[in-house]
Protein backbone atom coordinates (compact mmCIF):
# COMPACT_ATOMS: atom_id res chain seq x y z
CA UNK A 1 0.00 0.00 0.00
CA UNK A 2 2.94 2.02 1.02
CA UNK A 3 4.93 1.56 -2.35
CA UNK A 4 1.44 2.66 -4.34
CA UNK A 5 1.34 5.87 -2.38
CA UNK A 6 4.80 6.82 -3.42
CA UNK A 7 4.42 5.51 -6.91
CA UNK A 8 1.05 7.58 -7.18
CA UNK A 9 2.92 10.94 -5.32
CA UNK A 10 6.09 10.38 -8.32
CA UNK A 11 3.35 10.30 -11.17
CA UNK A 12 1.86 13.45 -9.43
CA UNK A 13 5.24 15.09 -9.21
CA UNK A 14 6.04 14.03 -12.70
CA UNK A 15 3.18 15.28 -14.28
CA UNK A 16 3.42 18.56 -12.39
CA UNK A 17 6.97 18.77 -14.06
CA UNK A 18 5.71 17.85 -18.07
CA UNK A 19 3.46 21.09 -17.38
CA UNK A 20 5.43 24.01 -16.19
CA UNK A 21 7.86 22.60 -18.78
CA UNK A 22 5.71 22.91 -21.70
CA UNK A 23 5.02 26.34 -20.39
CA UNK A 24 8.60 26.98 -19.73
CA UNK A 25 9.16 25.92 -23.35
CA UNK A 26 5.90 27.96 -24.93
CA UNK A 27 7.75 31.00 -22.84
CA UNK A 28 10.76 30.95 -24.24
CA UNK A 29 9.83 30.51 -27.27
CA UNK A 30 7.90 33.90 -27.40
CA UNK A 31 10.54 35.52 -26.14
CA UNK A 32 13.56 33.98 -28.44
CA UNK A 33 11.54 35.54 -30.92
CA UNK A 34 11.09 38.73 -29.38
CA UNK A 35 15.25 39.04 -28.96
CA UNK A 36 15.89 37.46 -32.63
CA UNK A 37 13.12 38.20 -34.88
CA UNK A 38 12.98 40.36 -37.62
CA UNK A 39 10.98 43.48 -36.91
CA UNK A 40 7.83 44.00 -39.35
CA UNK A 41 5.32 46.83 -39.51
CA UNK A 42 1.91 45.98 -40.72
CA UNK A 43 -1.02 48.37 -40.64
CA UNK A 44 -4.12 47.65 -38.09
CA UNK A 45 -8.05 48.43 -38.30
CA UNK A 46 -8.06 48.21 -34.60
CA UNK A 47 -10.88 47.76 -32.19
CA UNK A 48 -11.34 47.53 -28.53
CA UNK A 49 -13.69 44.74 -27.39
CA UNK A 50 -14.15 43.93 -23.86
CA UNK A 51 -13.96 40.39 -22.81
CA UNK A 52 -14.82 39.18 -18.69
CA UNK A 53 -12.30 36.12 -19.00
CA UNK A 54 -9.57 37.84 -21.06
CA UNK A 55 -9.93 41.74 -20.02
CA UNK A 56 -9.24 44.19 -22.05
CA UNK A 57 -7.81 44.13 -25.33
CA UNK A 58 -7.25 45.33 -29.01
CA UNK A 59 -8.66 43.26 -31.62
CA UNK A 60 -6.48 43.61 -34.40
CA UNK A 61 -7.81 43.51 -38.55
CA UNK A 62 -4.67 43.88 -40.80
CA UNK A 63 -4.70 45.40 -44.22
CA UNK A 64 -4.40 43.95 -47.06
CA UNK A 65 -5.02 40.49 -46.07
CA UNK A 66 -4.08 39.25 -49.42
CA UNK A 67 -1.74 38.25 -51.59
CA UNK A 68 -0.78 36.20 -55.05
CA UNK A 69 0.64 32.76 -54.80
CA UNK A 70 4.02 32.11 -55.38
CA UNK A 71 5.12 31.15 -59.06
CA UNK A 72 5.06 27.63 -59.91
CA UNK A 73 2.60 26.71 -57.27
CA UNK A 74 -0.75 25.02 -57.58
CA UNK A 75 -3.51 25.89 -54.59
CA UNK A 76 -6.39 23.22 -53.78
CA UNK A 77 -9.46 24.19 -52.42
CA UNK A 78 -8.94 22.14 -49.18
CA UNK A 79 -5.36 23.94 -48.08
CA UNK A 80 -5.47 25.79 -45.16
CA UNK A 81 -2.20 26.74 -44.09
CA UNK A 82 -0.08 28.55 -46.15
CA UNK A 83 3.60 30.69 -45.44
CA UNK A 84 3.63 34.65 -46.32
CA UNK A 85 6.84 35.61 -47.51
CA UNK A 86 7.89 38.94 -46.16
CA UNK A 87 9.69 41.92 -47.60
CA UNK A 88 10.72 45.52 -46.63
CA UNK A 89 9.12 48.60 -48.51
CA UNK A 90 9.70 52.10 -48.29
CA UNK A 91 6.26 53.14 -46.51
CA UNK A 92 5.44 49.61 -44.91
CA UNK A 93 6.30 46.53 -45.15
CA UNK A 94 4.00 43.85 -47.01
CA UNK A 95 3.32 40.20 -47.60
CA UNK A 96 4.96 39.45 -51.44
CA UNK A 97 3.05 35.97 -51.64
CA UNK A 98 1.70 33.41 -50.16
CA UNK A 99 3.83 29.65 -50.50
CA UNK A 100 1.97 26.55 -49.68
CA UNK A 101 5.56 24.74 -49.18
CA UNK A 102 7.77 25.90 -46.05
CA UNK A 103 10.87 28.21 -46.97
CA UNK A 104 13.24 27.40 -45.99
CA UNK A 105 15.21 30.65 -46.13
CA UNK A 106 14.21 34.58 -45.83
CA UNK A 107 11.53 36.03 -43.89
CA UNK A 108 8.08 34.37 -43.76
CA UNK A 109 5.29 33.55 -41.28
CA UNK A 110 3.04 31.16 -41.04
CA UNK A 111 -0.67 32.00 -42.42
CA UNK A 112 -4.01 30.56 -41.87
CA UNK A 113 -5.84 30.72 -45.91
CA UNK A 114 -9.82 30.99 -45.70
CA UNK A 115 -11.84 28.59 -47.06
CA UNK A 116 -13.32 31.08 -49.70
CA UNK A 117 -9.10 32.06 -49.99
CA UNK A 118 -9.31 31.90 -54.31
CA UNK A 119 -9.43 35.83 -55.93
CA UNK A 120 -10.78 35.75 -59.11
CA UNK A 121 -9.58 38.01 -61.96
CA UNK A 122 -9.92 37.95 -65.65
CA UNK A 123 -6.34 37.18 -66.38
CA UNK A 124 -5.62 34.20 -64.02
CA UNK A 125 -8.51 32.78 -62.43
CA UNK A 126 -6.67 31.98 -59.32
CA UNK A 127 -3.95 34.50 -58.97
CA UNK A 128 -4.62 35.96 -54.88
CA UNK A 129 -5.70 34.11 -52.23
CA UNK A 130 -7.27 35.79 -48.39
CA UNK A 131 -5.10 34.47 -45.33
CA UNK A 132 -5.30 35.52 -41.69
CA UNK A 133 -2.41 36.21 -39.53
CA UNK A 134 -1.54 33.99 -36.19
CA UNK A 135 -2.71 36.71 -34.06
CA UNK A 136 -5.78 38.54 -33.77
CA UNK A 137 -5.46 40.30 -30.14
CA UNK A 138 -3.07 43.01 -28.19
CA UNK A 139 -3.33 42.79 -24.47
CA UNK A 140 -3.74 46.37 -23.19
CA UNK A 141 -3.75 47.35 -19.44
CA UNK A 142 -7.62 48.20 -18.42
CA UNK A 143 -6.80 51.25 -17.92
CA UNK A 144 -5.30 51.96 -21.55
CA UNK A 145 -7.92 50.60 -23.61
CA UNK A 146 -11.00 52.75 -23.30
CA UNK A 147 -8.50 55.29 -24.13
CA UNK A 148 -7.13 53.52 -27.34
CA UNK A 149 -10.33 52.21 -28.22
CA UNK A 150 -11.29 56.40 -28.51
CA UNK A 151 -8.09 57.32 -29.97
CA UNK A 152 -8.25 54.02 -32.60
CA UNK A 153 -11.39 55.44 -34.27
CA UNK A 154 -11.60 55.01 -38.32
CA UNK A 155 -12.48 58.72 -38.27
CA UNK A 156 -9.39 59.60 -35.43
CA UNK A 157 -7.40 60.03 -38.01
CA UNK A 158 -4.73 58.09 -36.65
CA UNK A 159 -2.39 55.27 -38.24
CA UNK A 160 -1.62 52.29 -36.47
CA UNK A 161 1.17 49.59 -37.11
CA UNK A 162 1.71 46.51 -35.39
CA UNK A 163 5.37 45.86 -34.63
CA UNK A 164 5.99 41.63 -35.13
CA UNK A 165 8.74 39.63 -34.85
CA UNK A 166 9.25 36.91 -37.05
CA UNK A 167 11.54 34.17 -36.45
CA UNK A 168 11.29 30.92 -38.47
CA UNK A 169 7.67 31.43 -39.82
CA UNK A 170 6.72 32.19 -35.70
CA UNK A 171 5.42 35.84 -34.96
CA UNK A 172 5.14 37.61 -32.33
CA UNK A 173 3.12 41.00 -31.67
CA UNK A 174 5.93 43.68 -29.87
CA UNK A 175 4.11 46.53 -29.98
CA UNK A 176 1.16 48.81 -31.57
CA UNK A 177 2.86 51.62 -33.03
CA UNK A 178 1.31 55.25 -33.35
CA UNK A 179 4.43 56.69 -36.17
CA UNK A 180 7.43 55.95 -34.27
CA UNK A 181 5.72 56.04 -30.71
CA UNK A 182 4.61 53.21 -29.24
CA UNK A 183 0.92 53.56 -28.10
CA UNK A 184 1.04 53.09 -24.75
CA UNK A 185 3.67 56.31 -24.63
CA UNK A 186 1.44 57.70 -27.12
CA UNK A 187 -1.82 57.83 -25.06
CA UNK A 188 -0.11 59.08 -21.64
CA UNK A 189 1.10 62.10 -23.31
Amino acid sequence: MKQIKYLLWGFFGLLCVVQLGVIGIQIWSYERILKEGDVYYFNVLPLDPYDAFRGRYVTLRFENAQAPIAQGQRSTKYESLGYAILEHQEKFDTVKEITFLKPQIGSFLEVNVRDDYLITTKKNPSSMVYFSLPFDRFYMREDMAPKAENLLRVRSGVKVKAKLRVLNGKGVIEDLMVGEIPLSSYLTK
